[in-house]
Formats: structure tokens, sequence, C-alpha cells
């Protein structure tokens, strides 16, 4: 089990990564909304881990702990663990 403290760094890490989306999609006129909790419609905390690809596209995907996935774009993705982060050899 993890440690209060690292839940926290996780949480300030993925609220990092959320605001710079946020803040690109904005000055891209993407979006009229004033928070990234509204953008995306989650906040950090519900993050559980983040995927760096999905098949052989590289991206940025959120997986929450109910286990939906949204990508940077606040679009749902299909959750199955499998088609994201895959080594190739």
């Amino acid at each position: 089990m993890r440690g209060a403290a690292m839940q926290l760094v996780d949480t300030a890490c993925y609220a990092a990564v959320m605001q710079k989306w946020f803040k690109a999609c904005k000055a891209l006129g993407r979006t009229y909304t004033e928070t990234k909790e509204e953008y995306f419609g989650f906040e950090a905390v519900e993050v559980a881990r983040v995927h760096f690809s999905k098949g052989k596209a590289a991206g940025v995907y959120f997986r929450l702990h109910d286990g939906r996935v949204f990508d940077t774009a606040a679009q749902e993705h299909d959750p199955d663990p499998d088609l994201y982060d895959q080594t190739m050899h």
C-alpha cells in the first residue's frame, strides 16, 4: 500500500499535467471553461495513473480510479488496460 505522501505527489503531478493541457486547449480556443476540472470533468485526485500511448499512438491518457480513461482533449476512450502503454518488439 502506498503512503499518503506519495499519493499527494502523484496528485500534484497529475494536476500539473492537467493544467498544462487545459491551458494549451484554452489558448487554442478549444474550450471556454474556466478551470481544468470543469474542462476535464474530473479532479486530479480521481486520477489513478497516466498512460503515454494507446496502441501505436503516443499521447497522454488519464485513467481514473473508476476505470474510465480520458485524453488531453477530455474525450473518453476505451478503458481496456491492454490497449495502453504497449511495448514494441
